[in-house]
């Protein structure tokens, strides 16, 4: 077997094994973010508190997050899922709020956390997902915001200040190792293909 065809076989064994090996997964914008919900003490001392909240059309968000909304929609909102948790922080009582939006593409989420509007804070240097993070502690509340995939998440945890932010972070990438678990892998692209054969 020449070089060349190996070459070609190398890549249609790539492209084959990585469509055969995603096809149980979904698309990210078929996937219902209720799903991703973690379940009580998937972080050590945090138990759900209530049932979720739902939302899978603007007029269902608006109920829940009022004229917030209206920024989630303008990136492509698909649907949405809240859960508060019930925990403590350095030995005091604290709630936690989850927010996970599908917004359709990897774009569209980008583009929703770059909005100045979805929230600030500092970046999160050592976040190991393949979007970005950031957190924010103001008046005792913590804030952590980030993107994965399609997802937008927001996690407040309403007190404990700065010893809040490891725990809204375990949430935070309990949520980000289930996007990933159910996102299909990204094919290879036509220039990774053809450089197969350089």
């Amino acid at each position: 077997m020449t070089s060349k065809s190996k070459s070609i076989a190398t890549a249609l064994t790539l492209v084959l094994s990585l469509a055969w090996g995603t096809s149980a997964l979904a698309s990210c914008d078929e996937i219902d973010p209720l799903l991703l919900l973690p379940e009580s003490e998937t972080c050590p001392g945090w138990i759900r508190e209530g049932d979720p909240a739902t939302a899978y059309t603007l007029e269902e968000l608006t109920e829940i997050i009022d004229g917030g909304a209206y920024l989630f929609d303008s990136y492509g909102f698909v649907a949405a899922a809240f859960q508060n948790y019930a925990g403590e922080v350095a030995g005091q009582p604290s709630q936690m709020t989850l927010a996970i939006y599908n917004q359709g593409s990897v774009d569209n989420a980008e583009a929703l956390y770059n909005d100045p509007n979805s929230g600030s804070g500092e970046p999160v240097d050592d976040w190991t997902g393949s979007g970005e993070a950031r957190f924010q502690v103001a008046f005792g509340i913590v804030t952590f915001e980030y993107w994965e995939e399609c997802f937008f998440v927001s996690i407040i945890v309403t007190t404990g200040g700065e010893d809040a932010v490891p725990h809204a972070r375990c949430m935070a990438e309990q949520v980000m190792v289930d996007i990933q678990g159910n996102t299909s892998t990204r094919l290879p692209s036509w220039g990774d293909i053809k450089a197969l054969f350089q």
